[in-house]
């Protein structure tokens, strides 16, 4: 037998090998991923088991699962939004009125000053509180000090023996007593005075050790009390109004939209007729809701007590000044001052980075209480993604589910007597419940400002605007806006759904799994794994299509697969 006769036989035995093997294994797979399997011969062991296919939530109902279905439901991430055509040439030619190096620096002010204008927040007021607490327990005298204080106050200065003699009064002249006395700090004032005076200030205690050395027993900050009066309102004049064009509309615009697209999305069957925008300022809500909603809405009732505003808004929509040019999107109105009856309500109520614009915590629960009133539907309200913003959403949400939890103290009691007529609990409000972004309607596991790790905001990426296009983000070419939303409808929730639990953060990727951190119907926060062989259902919806803020198919009665060996094994 030739060597090339051995080397054929010996191919031909590798090859029966390796298909004898491939088959093996394509028939064990076939077993193990039956709801991926295409084979018509009959169910496997694992489908009479579960019973028919399970669907892959975002990935269709017919076989093979590999199309990604976006339009899912649950999911309402937007990709970078960017003005419709007919807003962007419109803010384009407004801009061009004004110099553009002094827009750009009045823009980038605003925008700095809106971030950080220093609302007193509650947790501000608790660590102030925790400070003052703290002193005053170090002030506490104790009760060897009292005994000590009872018994000098028994003897005399005269009582001792030792007499100073004639040769002794030299040693305190001027000039030793003044070198003493400036080389020690001089003390003045009370405890109360210099807490107001300065924050960076310490409390320190001193004693005596057995050296002779004092030693510092305690040191204190001192947190300087929150005042009101550093919440400066702004008075959006011609200049503000430009400065806030150029600096915030894309990110106004943007937040919204994202709101109203979730709205449509889970009420697809909800049709508004009329709107009404309380604070409209630049009319963002108005393009929102038209791209949202279309033709479906009528009427738009925009209030905003700026004159230069409205004046903005209704150039934006006309593309230019006078009533020479027809409004883009009919139906719009303006007025300065909200109306004071409830008769006429609206499908929606919108308070688009509204309510920051009230100084007084009493002030924004008369304004809630009359919006909610003025609402047939949805009331929604969007504020910044800081902890102002998401404390504000937060009133508005124990406002209407008539929660006492988590409600804001004034920044100064004798500030606010002028509104103590006001009483929340006093006024009548319809039933309502929360819509989005909360599943639940209990307290809300964020509200206590110690214990939360953030406050609960989301994100949208919009594109630059005009004041951010010569900065380090040109490079990235989108601005990320952080925002929390509330979402208030009225009614009672359908006790029989279970909503989907909402993400909180952007899902963490691992090699075989993915980790959540959920707000769950329960009113719990829950950091949840989810993996590719237990939760094949969802795993490739969290991995693949969910974002920070969508709601993930993850109910709180699911049961996670489980795979049968030994029906397998059989």
């Amino acid at each position: 037998m030739s060597s090339r006769t051995i080397c054929l036989r010996v191919v031909e035995q590798c090859r029966s090998r390796r298909f004898r093997f491939t088959h093996q294994i394509v028939l064990r797979g076939k077993v193990l991923c039956s709801n991926l399997s295409t084979n018509k011969e009959g169910p496997s062991h694992s489908e009479k088991e579960w019973g028919t296919t399970k669907e892959k939530h975002g990935y269709g109902t017919n076989g093979g699962f590999e199309k990604r279905d976006r339009e899912a439901a649950g999911l309402f991430y937007l990709n970078t939004l960017q003005l419709p055509e007919m807003l962007q040439k419109n803010l384009d030619s407004y801009l061009k009125k004004f110099p553009r190096k002094v827009l750009e620096n009045d823009g980038k002010k605003l925008a700095r000053h809106i971030r950080n204008r220093g609302r007193p927040t509650d947790q501000t007021w608790q660590k102030y509180r925790e400070s003052r607490r703290q002193r005053e327990e170090a002030n506490q005298a104790k009760p060897a000090d009292i005994l000590k204080l009872h018994k000098q106050q028994g003897d005399s200065i005269f009582d001792d023996g030792d007499n100073i003699s004639e040769d002794e009064d030299d040693e305190f002249d001027e000039d030793s007593v003044s070198q003493e006395t400036s080389s020690e700090p001089h003390e003045t004032g009370d405890s109360d005075t210099d807490d107001e005076q300065d924050d960076s200030r310490t409390n320190t205690e001193t004693t005596d050790t057995n050296d002779g050395k004092p030693a510092i027993i305690k040191k204190q900050k001192v947190v300087k009390k929150p005042r009101g009066s550093e919440y400066k309102l702004i008075r959006y004049n011609q200049r503000e109004a430009a400065a806030y064009a150029a600096s915030r509309l894309p990110a106004s615009y943007g937040a919204t939209l994202r709101v109203f697209h979730e709205i449509s999305r889970r009420e697809p069957n909800f049709k508004p007729e009329n709107l009404l925008d309380f604070g409209s300022g630049s009319g963002t809500a108005t393009w929102a809701a038209h791209e949202t909603w279309g033709d479906s809405l009528r009427e738009y009732q925009c209030v905003d007590v700026s004159q230069d505003m409205n004046t903005l808004a209704e150039y934006l929509l006309r593309g230019g000044e006078g009533l020479k040019h027809s409004l883009h999107i009919p139906g719009v109105y303006f007025k300065r001052l909200l109306p004071v009856s409830n008769l006429i309500t609206y499908d929606v109520v919108v308070a688009s980075y509204a309510l920051s614009e009230i100084p007084k915590a009493s002030l924004r629960k008369m304004a809630v209480i009359s919006l909610w009133g003025k609402t047939s539907d949805f009331l929604v309200i969007i504020e910044h993604g800081n902890t102002e913003g998401f404390e504000i959403t937060a009133e508005a949400r124990n406002l209407v589910l008539k929660k006492g939890d988590g409600e804001p103290v004034d920044d100064e009691s004798s500030e606010g007597n002028q509104y103590q007529y006001l009483d929340a609990s006093a006024e009548e409000m319809d039933d309502g419940f929360v819509f989005s972004p909360c599943p639940h309607d209990v307290k809300c596991a964020r509200s206590d400002a110690e214990t939360r790790d953030h406050p609960c905001n989301f994100e949208q990426r919009i594109q630059l605007a005009l004041c951010q296009r010569n900065t380090k983000l040109k490079k990235r070419g989108f601005h990320t806006e952080r925002f929390s939303y509330i979402v208030l409808k009225k009614g009672a929730r359908v006790s029989e759904e279970k909503p989907w639990p909402r993400v909180l953060e952007p899902v963490r990727y691992r090699k075989r799994h993915v980790i959540c951190r959920l707000c769950c119907s329960s009113g719990d926060l829950k950091q949840k794994t989810f993996t590719k062989k237990k939760d094949s259902d969802i795993y490739k919806c969290a991995r693949h299509l969910t974002k920070w803020g969508d709601l993930l198919p993850d109910p709180e009665d699911r049961e996670r697969l489980r795979v049968n060996r030994k029906a397998v094994k059989s």
